[in-house]
């Protein structure tokens, strides 16, 4: 998937069902399910329980009725582990004008000013793609769960709301309905702290935590800002460690994780819990 200074965009945990094809390590060959746990413009981390090695090639085809059509040829970049259901691979997309995600990823370098970062969905043509809300359109969603903005597929004012991941139990509903005929970064040096802090929203937005080698934790967001934010939590995060946060959160849909540092943890002995300053991580723009 690449390292915070080689993406060219966000990575976003969504799960898309897929159907993948090609020969083992054995050289047998296969066709079977597959999901994503995480993607990006130009690779995804899958789970898929056959053994691969690194730098041969696979197909990969969507499974939701309406995306059949989409596939394209990927590489394995390396596997990351394995789960219960199956080894966790990095693939890169070698076929991008396929378009296998049907998302819509804007580049990096322009999320600089943004509060937050997610996945919409246009509740009309289910259009999807990453957007980079400002405060007020933050504070819109925390308030009423959608966001009103322009939909370039309907070429009308539409409801954006965050995109669900998709499951076999969905995916059979939405068939049954068809047939039914239903159908439908790093801180700037330099600089004041007070300054900083104008430029933060005060919120109580749920976040997840993510690290390495340790279960994702749920935390109460108090602020944020474009290039950072204060969240409060029951584990103890050292000044200067690396992590990854994903604000707003909700488990059922996909969720933006921003590469990030803890500036700071100060203890809240009445609460039993830490507050954390977090300063987040970005990435120097791939070159073309």
């Amino acid at each position: 998937m690449g390292t915070a200074a080689q993406r060219r965009s966000d990575r976003v945990s969504l799960t898309l069902l897929l159907e993948a094809s090609g020969k083992d390590i054995n050289q047998e060959e296969f066709a079977q399910p597959a999901r994503t746990m995480q993607i990006n413009r130009t690779g995804a981390v899958i789970l898929l329980d056959r053994d691969l090695r690194t730098d041969q090639h696979i197909l990969i085809k969507r499974l939701a009725p309406t995306e059949k059509h989409r596939q394209s040829q990927v590489r394995v970049v390396g596997q990351f582990g394995r789960q219960k259901e199956g080894y966790v691979y990095g693939v890169e997309i070698l076929q991008p004008e396929n378009d296998v995600w049907a998302i819509e990823f804007p580049h990096i370098a322009a999320s600089q000013e943004a509060v937050a970062r997610m996945l919409l969905e246009c509740t009309y043509c289910h259009a999807r793609e990453v957007v980079y809300l400002n405060e007020l359109e933050l504070r819109g969603f925390e308030g009423t769960r959608g966001i009103a903005r322009h939909c370039k597929t309907c070429s009308v004012p539409s409801i954006w709301s965050q995109a669900p991941h998709e499951s076999e139990k969905k995916l059979a509903s939405r068939a049954a309905r068809g047939r039914a005929g239903q159908a439908h970064g790093e801180i700037p040096p330099g600089g004041d702290q007070r300054g900083r802090e104008r430029l933060r929203m005060k919120t109580r937005l749920t976040a997840c935590i993510r690290q390495a080698h340790t279960d994702d934790e749920l935390a109460v967001c108090e602020d944020i800002s474009p290039v950072g934010m204060c969240f409060r939590s029951k584990r103890r995060y050292e000044a200067q460690e690396a992590i990854d946060v994903a604000v707003p959160y909700t488990p059922e849909v996909a969720n933006i994780f921003i590469p990030a540092r803890v500036a700071y943890c100060e203890e809240l002995p009445k609460a039993g819990l830490f507050r954390h300053g977090v300063e987040y991580r970005k990435p120097q723009p791939a070159k073309e």
